[in-house]
C-alpha cells in the first residue's frame, strides 16, 4: 500500500486541480497506483471537501456503459461521491469558471427512501427507491488532455464535477429500457437507452450498494445515486443549452455561460 504521505499528496494535488480548475499529469506507467490505493486518495479528498462545509449527498458511478467498459477494457465500475455544491437545478445557466473539460452524461437518478444493504436483490432495490429523476452529469477530469486510467478515475473522485436533476417522479414504470436523446442548441448529438447501464439500471443500485459498503460509504435513506450513463460522454462549450429527454421520465437541461 502506498505510504499514506504519499496519499495525502495525490489527494492535495487532486483537490487543488479541481478547485483552481488547472489540470494535472497522468502518473507515469511505471508509478500507476492500485484501486484500493485510489479509493484512499478518494477518501481524502472527500474529507477536505466536507471540511469545507460541502456535504456529501450522495454517490455517482462510473464505467457502468457496457460498450464503453468494453471499448475501455474495464472490467467494474468504479465509485465517486457527490456533494452538495455539485447540486444544479433543472434550467439553471451554468458558469464554465471552475471548469476544466466539462462533458455531459445523460443518465437516471435514484432517490433511496430506505437504506440499501450490499447483496440486495432487483426487488429488493426497486423497492428502496423513494424517487427516479432524469439526470444530466457533468464529469471534469482534473486530468491534462483528459488522459486517464481507471484507477486515476477513481482517485479523482471519479470525474465528478455536477449534477442537473429533473423533476423527480415516484410513478415511474419500467426503467429497463428506456429511451434517451441528448440534445445540445436544439440539434439531437446522442441517443441510447437506459438498457446500456448494466444491462438494467437497477443493476447499478446493486452495484453502488456493493461497492459503497466495502468502502465503508453504506447507502442510506436519502441518498442520491447517479446510476451511469446511456452514452458516450459528450464536450461542451459555453453558450450551449444541453437538453436531455428520457422516455416516460421527461426532459432536463441547462445552459453554459462564460
Amino acid at each position: 500500500m502506498m505510504a499514506v504521505s504519499m496519499i495525502e499528496q495525490r489527494a492535495t494535488e487532486l483537490d487543488a486541480a479541481q478547485t483552481s480548475a488547472t489540470p494535472i499529469a497522468q502518473r507515469p506507467a511505471d508509478a500507476v497506483f492500485s484501486l484500493d490505493e485510489a479509493y484512499a486518495i478518494q477518501a481524502v479528498l472527500r474529507r477536505l471537501r466536507v471540511a469545507r462545509g460541502d456535504a456529501r449527498v450522495g454517490l455517482k458511478l462510473a464505467f457502468t456503459n457496457r460498450a464503453a467498459m468494453l471499448r475501455l477494457g474495464v472490467q467494474e465500475p468504479v465509485h465517486g461521491s457527490l456533494h452538495a455544491s455539485m447540486l444544479i437545478d433543472h434550467g439553471a445557466q451554468l458558469c464554465m469558471t471552475g471548469r476544466i473539460r466539462p462533458r455531459i452524461e445523460p443518465e437516471l437518478a435514484f432517490r433511496l427512501g430506505r437504506d440499501l444493504p450490499a447483496g440486495a436483490s432487483l426487488e429488493e432495490a426497486w423497492a428502496a427507491i423513494d424517487a427516479i429523476a432524469p439526470a444530466i452529469e457533468i464529469v471534469d477530469s482534473r486530468y491534462r488532455d483528459f488522459q486517464f486510467c481507471m484507477t486515476d478515475v477513481a482517485a479523482d473522485n471519479a470525474s465528478a464535477s455536477g449534477v442537473v436533476l429533473g423533476p423527480w417522479r415516484r410513478d415511474a414504470g419500467d426503467i429497463a429500457a428506456l429511451a434517451v436523446q441528448v440534445e445540445i442548441d436544439g440539434e439531437p448529438v446522442a441517443s441510447g437507452t437506459t438498457a446500456a447501464i448494466l444491462g438494467h439500471p437497477l443493476e447499478a443500485l446493486r452495484a453502488a450498494a456493493d461497492l459503497a459498503s466495502r468502502l465503508g460509504l453504506p447507502m442510506q435513506a436519502g441518498t442520491i445515486l447517479m446510476a451511469g450513463s446511456a452514452t458516450d460522454a459528450i464536450p461542451v462549450k459555453a453558450g450551449q443549452r444541453v437538453l436531455v429527454r428520457i422516455e416516460g421520465l421527461g426532459e432536463v437541461g441547462f445552459s453554459l455561460v462564460r
